[in-house]
């Protein structure tokens, strides 16, 4: 055409294949993009826990038909071959009756309507009825009428209904007679498989097929797909976002979808079942009230393993990890803010919402960690809100001249361990890359250090202790109580616990006593404790003149030679000049001014300064009360958010590749080894790392570090903390006390504690006697985490009270063992009986006594002789007559003063549910058709126990009978303050 341009056509074709080539383009970005969004990690999972649920349920029903036993499967065969004989034989009947059936279901359903129907005009006619009445209408006698036909006509559909229902019930016997066999075999298959049937039904729900493959399709997958996240929002609970509280939302089990199920306790990752189920993921840690992150940290709104921000164990899993799925690096996440927490390490986690208590329940590791933080005496060196006012873990230095010589001082801070098994760290000589000059300083610091204590304690002599026998105070120590908080060299026993070691080096080793003390501190160390230092928890067992020579004898032969026998180098002048000028120059003192101040020291100062500077650099007042250190800091980074350390502001040296790149691995590797950062840098010397080796274990080590990581700084809200009531605080305020007296190194107290009991086990072997007889022996149990019931239920506060600030009194005169006297103040004698009642529930103080019926108290009296308890207990301080002593029982005649009457109760009852290893006899027997007197009270044992305690409330001066029937109601029990007037 005219004017047409010749080309167009052509560039429409190119134009048009553009277009295409553009829109196929498009159609596979498109189509990427598409799969990219829908080819997602977490469904992967799902599909594959899909698989191994159904192969499970698969396995669970061969399971469930193995259970069938062969013998009814072949009675079930047979009798379903019966019925179906009966069935063939009688067929033209039985189709018959089924006919007549379904005819009788449509002649009711119709009968039934008209029933119903009528029933509804009955109403409306009633209604009518009435209203004409009420109007005085006319044509109420017409409605009374229609009202009284339609009735009729009810009782007449009534009647139809009813007589097809009878019509119907005998079809149907009739149909069943017919089939019996047949219905008896299927209500046994129905019996026998109906585990398998509901497998079966559950199999079907979840095996896959074409309908969840089409509602799990690309885009489909919007309506209802079976592949979804599963997302949790606990209330109450936010996470910190760049500094923005924002709601906590948790996916974790869209991938651990096991979590939560039985049976999947052996399953690979993510699959697994949750340890402890019935803990951890129902109840108070369900899920749905705190999900998981709360617990395990991570990223909770992650739905990929890379995301979630796991944090590995070890290098190994740290290298594996950082390989993940190809084209995701583990350390994407490497710097989340708030990491999951490593294996081994979640109860750290615990803390957070546990808060105000002494121990977590069933959180061993975090409760351990914590217990070897206050005993190892971090808090010395490092700020940890909470713990500031803790007493210092180490003895008193002050008066250290009078104990022990400036000799032994530099062998022991230069190697505690090559002295004894202690706690006492190491200061020097701990880094293996440490050169001659390096150890040279050393031996000069100590040396300097020693001679500084020396100087600055006040010297006190002590005289010479009276001459004592060394086997006799042998035997002293052993049964006195003494290993119940001490250890002598290597004894093991009553260390089958993880904690135990730590009960009984509550004091020193007692291995070298000889070598390192002086004996007439000794005598008076033993004699008054806090004589010598007023803050001891070295309690008084309150000995005689004679007792503490003996043991002073024998603590005097335990000695040490080759340790005193190692060198003492002598003090390199030129080098402790050189050092004592480092340190005037880290002052930012003028060079020409630190040559005058030199100049105008002697030798002794110098060396004081040096010793004064090295006590100043490495902290050692964080332990020990040291003159001229009274008012000084920690020296330590403060621990209160160190579990919230971010991983990069971490200097891990050249011990990349060696440990996880992560807090945990850090820390573990600081604690067991604390300076091993500065391996392979140069340093100057004050530039080095000071903290020293404790020579933990690495299963103290991973306890630590789980404590540690528990001092956070993430807060969660008080609405979802485990909040402390006021019983609850004074149980928790005894615990502390507890722990700080090492109560638990005699005692038992909940699961923990009671070492000293395998030191009498192992004593009574040794003697040839029987190791069951140890519990007669030992401390009692003071409290019993099955039964709930404890000293607190079992004695009168007051007594309690009593008994605690004076034990000499003793409830068993004749053990050797004995109750020491800690010197409790007012105060803490008050924490104590309050706490012990707190933890049994019981009022504090104690409930009035009962009134006692005289004839109850009788019969009481009656059962009493007739079970001979006098064989064992002792009554008045008069001990049984040839008894061994592991059998004999307290005095029964300190009961009324002594015993709650509820716990009296209990006690009679069952003794060994409140007691384990009791010799006390159970004589009530939990079949009353045994019960031993059945003539007295009728055998009702309820009733006899009653008596029991009745008459045991009046022995020793207790409640005595007024007049036949009834005892007077007893006065209340004077206040404290009341007795110590009386006193």
């Amino acid at each position: 055409e005219p004017g047409r341009d010749p080309k167009m056509a052509d560039r429409t074709r190119t134009l048009n294949l553009v277009f295409a080539l553009t829109s196929i383009g498009l159609l596979i970005a498109f189509s990427l993009m598409v799969w990219y969004d829908y080819d997602r990690e977490w469904k992967q999972y799902q599909l594959a826990f899909n698989k191994l649920e159904v192969k499970r349920t698969e396995a669970q029903i061969q399971e469930a038909l193995g259970k069938v036993d062969g013998a009814r499967r072949q009675e079930l065969q047979a009798k379903l071959a019966q019925g179906a004989e009966e069935a063939r034989a009688r067929a033209q009947e039985i189709r018959k009756l089924e006919d007549e059936l379904t005819d009788l279901g449509g002649k009711w359903y119709a009968a039934d309507q008209n029933f119903r129907f009528t029933k509804a005009h009955i109403d409306v006619a009633r209604y009518e009825l009435e209203e004409a009445r009420q109007q005085k209408k006319g044509s109420a006698d017409r409605r009374r009428r229609e009202l009284e036909e339609l009735e009729k006509t009810w009782a007449r559909y009534r009647a139809e209904v009813e007589e097809i229902e009878a019509r119907r019930a005998e079809t149907r016997k009739k149909l069943a007679e017919l089939q019996k066999s047949k219905g008896e075999a299927e209500a046994i298959q129905k019996e026998l498989f109906a585990e398998k049937d509901r497998l079966e039904a559950r199999l079907d729900e979840i095996r896959p097929g074409l309908v969840s493959f089409v509602r799990n399709l690309p885009v489909l997958d919007l309506a209802n797909p079976s592949l979804k996240i599963n997302q949790v929002m606990p209330a109450n609970l936010k996470d910190d976002v760049i500094f923005t509280q924002t709601e906590k939302v948790d996916r974790c089990t869209t991938c651990h979808l096991g979590i939560d199920k039985k049976g999947y306790e052996e399953a690979p990752q993510p699959f697994r079942t949750h340890p402890d189920m019935e803990f951890y993921v129902q109840g108070a840690h369900a899920p749905e009230r705190l999900g998981c992150t709360s617990c395990h940290q991570g990223r909770g709104r992650a739905t990929s393993f890379v995301k979630a921000a796991h944090t590995a164990s070890s290098v190994e899993q740290e290298k594996a990890w950082g390989k993940y799925s190809g084209h995701e690096r583990y350390e994407t996440m490497h710097y989340w803010d708030w990491p999951m927490a490593a294996k081994g390490h979640t109860e750290s986690q615990c803390a957070k919402c546990h808060q105000g208590v002494v121990e977590v329940p069933r959180a061993s590791s975090l409760n351990t960690g914590r217990f070897l933080v206050e005993r190892y005496g971090c808090h010395g060196c490092h700020k940890i809100k909470g713990w500031e006012d803790l007493r210092k873990v180490g003895p008193t230095l002050t008066r250290i001249t009078g104990k022990t010589t400036e000799d032994w001082i530099y062998r022991w801070i230069k190697e505690p361990k090559g002295f004894r098994p202690t706690r006492m760290p190491q200061v020097w000589d701990v880094r293996p890359d440490e050169t001659a000059e390096q150890k040279k300083r050393n031996d000069l610091e100590a040396n300097a250090v020693a001679a500084y204590i020396v100087a600055n304690a006040a010297a006190e002599p002590y005289p010479a202790p009276p001459s004592g026998d060394l086997a006799a105070g042998r035997q002293l120590v052993e049964n006195v109580g003494c290993l119940g908080c001490h250890r002598v060299g290597d004894d093991t026993r009553g260390l089958d616990q993880f904690l135990a070691s730590s009960y009984r080096a509550h004091g020193p080793n007692l291995d070298g006593s000889g070598t390192k003390l002086n004996a007439g501190w000794v005598y008076a160390w033993i004699r008054n404790p806090k004589g010598y230092w007023h803050d001891t928890r070295m309690p008084s067992l309150r000995l005689t003149e004679k007792e503490a020579a003996d043991i002073t004898a024998y603590l005097m032969s335990l000695t040490h030679d080759s340790f005193m026998a190692r060198p003492r180098p002598a003090i390199d002048a030129s080098l402790r000049d050189e050092i004592v000028r480092e340190h005037l120059l880290g002052a930012n003192m003028p060079g020409k001014e630190v040559e005058a101040r030199l100049a105008a020291m002697d030798d002794r100062a110098r060396t004081l300064f040096v010793g004064e500077k090295t006590i100043a650099r490495y902290g050692c007042f964080g332990c020990h009360e040291i003159k001229g250190f009274e008012k000084a800091n920690p020296i330590g980074v403060e621990l209160t958010e160190q579990g919230s350390k971010l991983v990069e502001r971490l200097d891990f040296g050249y011990e990349h590749g060696k440990i996880p790149h992560t807090l945990p691995g850090w820390l573990h590797r600081k604690v067991m080894e604390p300076r091993i950062f500065d391996q392979g840098k140069v340093k100057k010397p004050e530039e080095l790392l000071r903290m020293p080796k404790f020579w933990t274990s690495k299963e103290e080590a991973d306890a630590i570090v789980t404590a540690v990581l528990s001092f956070s700084k993430e807060q969660v809200p008080l609405a979802a903390q485990d909040r402390v009531g006021a019983d609850e605080r004074h149980s928790e305020d005894a615990h502390r006390l507890i722990r700080e007296y090492n109560c638990r190194g005699c005692h038992q107290v909940g699961e923990t504690g009671g070492s000293i009991r395998k030191v009498i086990e192992d004593q009574l072997e040794a003697a040839g006697g029987e190791r069951f007889s140890a519990p007669g022996l030992s401390p009692p149990l003071l409290y019993n985490a099955k039964s709930r019931i404890g000293e607190g239920a079992r004695v009168h506060s007051d007594w309690l009270q009593d008994f605690l600030a004076d034990p000499s009194d003793r409830i068993r005169p004749w053990l050797t063992l004995r109750m020491p006297t800690f010197e409790f103040t007012e105060r803490q004698l008050n924490t104590l009986t309050r706490g012990f009642a707190a933890m049994d529930g019981v009022p504090f103080p104690a409930a009035p006594l009962p009134r006692l019926d005289a004839t109850m108290v009788a019969h009481g009296a009656d059962l009493f002789a007739k079970w001979q308890c006098v064989r064992c207990h002792v009554v008045a301080g008069r001990l049984p007559e040839g008894q061994d002593p592991a059998n004999m029982a307290p005095d029964l005649a300190r009961v009324p003063q002594r015993l709650r009457p509820d716990w009296l109760t209990l006690w009679l009852a069952d003794p060994l549910r409140i007691q384990p290893g009791t010799r006390m006899p159970a004589n009530f027997p939990k079949d009353p058709k045994n019960n031993a007197f059945p003539e007295i009270l009728g055998g009702d044992q309820a009733a006899q126990i009653e008596a029991v305690r009745s008459y045991l409330l009046t022995l020793g001066g207790g409640l005595r009978a007024a007049r036949p029937g009834a005892l007077p109601a007893p006065r209340p029990a004077a206040s404290p303050a009341a007795r110590a007037a009386a006193r």
